[in-house]
């Protein structure tokens, strides 16, 4: 619990984008917001900078949107909070599992 709120406190890290996108775009926004995280994410490894994409804040939309002021026909999506990893700390050499191919994806037909 106390790793997952440091999910609002960007993790320390000393920079955070707050990706949005417009209320009436719907699941398309969203995305679209995928793509654009997505390419954020390699471009910032390809300089050395790191990222943590963090989809928590969208569960507090109106408080961030307050905060930010940004309008009502903004849909939260994410934040991207980012910088220079501290390498020495524990945190940072933690690694997840990944599942199989084969047991997330159908394939169908031929």
């Amino acid at each position: 619990m106390r790793q997952r709120l440091k999910n609002f406190e960007f993790f320390g890290a000393p920079h955070v984008a707050i990706v949005t996108t417009d209320r009436d775009q719907g699941t398309y926004g969203a995305i679209d917001c995928g793509g654009y995280v997505a390419n954020l994410l390699l471009a910032a490894r390809s300089l050395g900078v790191a990222t943590i994409p963090q989809a928590a804040i969208a569960m507090y939309a109106g408080h961030v949107r307050r905060h930010f002021g940004l309008p009502d026909d903004r849909l939260v999506v994410c934040a991207v909070s980012f910088g220079y990893a501290d390498t020495s700390h524990p945190v940072n050499r933690f690694r997840t599992t990944r599942a199989a191919v084969d047991d997330t994806v159908v394939m169908v037909g031929g």
